[in-house]
């Protein structure tokens, strides 16, 4: 038996040697590679319907739209609209006939007319990116968390005159960013 350990002994140094001097030995290592996609999604409720109004008037919807963050990083809304056929955005009182504003503001409850101001709120056709400021009221477009909901109210100025008397509809559309 001494015998045979001593030869096993040999052959081993036999082998280390004929290796190079490397002893090789099995001892892996294993990595977990972990992913997830970036997703980015938003909805909103609606319609927001206004019935009938009177040129030149203001009027602030009689609900908000309910804005969620259905992907899974923080978001920053952009907004914007389209014109109906007939009418054209400003972004001031509507002076001229055929023209009117559309404003939007992130908040809580439902805002005051007065709260809107053209320069942070209406609405154009070109996105405009929500900021602390930009389309804002207690509630904010800006980084809004994976899952988080803001509510949209919107307030409309009416044509000062206008040919057009059936109803028209206003789109507007909320994208999102990365934050």
């Amino acid at each position: 038996m001494q015998k045979t350990i001593k030869a096993l002994v040999l052959l081993a140094a036999v082998a280390l040697v004929s290796a190079g001097g490397q002893a090789w030995g099995i001892n892996p290592a294993t990595i977990s590679v972990t992913v997830t996609i970036q997703n980015l999604s938003v909805s909103a409720t609606g319609p927001i319907a206004y019935g009938t109004v009177i040129a030149s008037s203001e009027t602030v919807s009689g609900s908000g739209s309910t804005v969620t963050n259905d992907g899974n990083v923080a978001e920053t809304y952009s907004l914007k609209l389209t014109n109906p056929a007939t009418w054209t955005a400003v972004q001031a009182a509507p002076s001229g006939a055929e023209e009117y504003a559309l404003s939007a503001q992130f908040n809580s409850g439902a805002p005051t007319a007065v709260s809107f101001t053209y320069a942070d709120h209406a609405l154009s056709t070109s996105s405009v990116a929500c900021s602390g400021t930009k389309f804002a009221g207690n509630q904010t477009g800006a980084s809004v968390a994976a899952s988080a909901a803001r509510t949209l109210w919107l307030r409309f100025n009416a044509p000062t005159s206008t040919s057009v008397t059936t109803e028209q509809t206003i789109t507007v559309t909320v994208t999102a960013a990365a934050s």
